[in-house]
């Protein structure tokens, strides 16, 4: 017999219009903890010609990969331990859930920007992708606020190699006053992580309400914040690792309704993931895509 659903299990998946099979897979990858998929990205330690000491995947010769980013592999044997080799030692990739891959796929719709911010940047995983996209850019900059999440993504980047890359610790608030613009902006926001569930990762609390209307708010804070740094034209990426619509739909609609000079950009790659709960253009994923525990992102341009 399996296990009675809870009551924000049952709240979710009505958010999320899924209803019989669909229902019945998507929570039982949430209990199985078996969705977390490895994805290697390259960093400047590694050579053109690179090729990760295991077997991966021929995503090039396989249309449904064509949102993955560059420089970035994924092992073919599930079994397969890439943090156990000396590559990863010495810096030559980085690893991270490739659900986080997708969700950085809306870069490939942005010019190089001269200027760019992660703005919630630790463990350092977006910043590690968005480099081996515009490796030429003049400055990029990688804030996290928590001083020892801070220490972890300062320590990842100095393994890898990244060039021209300034680590920092503003709140945002502070950059809001700061002055400073971008043309690129990532609000990798945090949020309730419901997506740590699929991984086999206890997540006490984020499924219940209070925790997923907290991090709405906060991620409202952030992102009105974010847009006093974004320079006319600029793009910001917004995306979280969480299911619920609070956090990401209707983030969404109150920025773009709020603010009239932003609009929603339509990612030709990601138009099999297209969110179907709301009207303007974004994305979401699920376990049962079977590229990674599940996210969304939002790309937003300033006109």
């Amino acid at each position: 017999m399996s296990e009675p659903c809870s009551k924000g299990e049952l709240r979710l998946c009505r958010q999320l219009a899924l209803e019989g099979d669909s229902a019945a897979s998507f929570l039982a990858a949430l209990k199985s903890g078996k969705h977390s998929r490895s994805a290697l990205v390259l960093s400047p330690r590694a050579a053109a010609d690179y090729q990760p000491p295991f077997p991966c995947i021929n995503t090039e010769a396989d249309p449904n990969w064509a949102w993955l980013p560059p420089r970035v592999f994924i092992p073919e044997i599930a079994g397969c331990k890439p943090a156990s080799y000396d590559d990863y030692r010495e810096g030559k990739y980085y690893l991270l859930d490739l659900s986080s891959c997708w969700e950085s796929a809306p870069l490939s719709c942005v010019p190089t920007p001269s200027r760019s911010l992660d703005l919630c940047a630790a463990p350092g995983g977006k910043t590690m992708l968005m480099h081996g996209r515009y490796a030429a850019s003049e400055k990029h900059v990688a804030n996290e606020v928590h001083a020892a999440r801070r220490g972890i993504l300062r320590q990842n980047v100095e393994l890898c190699g990244l060039p021209r890359l300034e680590v920092t610790g503003l709140r945002p608030d502070q950059w809001a006053s700061s002055g400073e613009l971008f043309d690129l902006i990532l609000a990798d926001a945090p949020c309730s992580g419901q997506s740590l569930l699929a991984k086999g990762i206890k997540n006490t609390g984020c499924l219940g309400a209070s925790m997923v209307n907290g991090n709405a708010k906060r991620q409202k804070g952030i992102l009105l914040a974010a847009l006093s740094c974004l320079a006319p034209g600029g793009h910001l990426l917004y995306s979280t690792c969480t299911y619920t619509t609070e956090e990401n739909e209707k983030v969404m609609a109150y920025l773009l309704k709020r603010h009239p000079h932003l609009q929603a950009v339509e990612i030709e790659l990601l138009e099999p993931f297209r969110s179907t709960l709301c009207s303007f253009p974004a994305y979401r994923l699920l376990p049962a895509h079977g590229f990674g525990a599940g996210g969304f992102c939002c790309l937003l341009q300033r006109n």
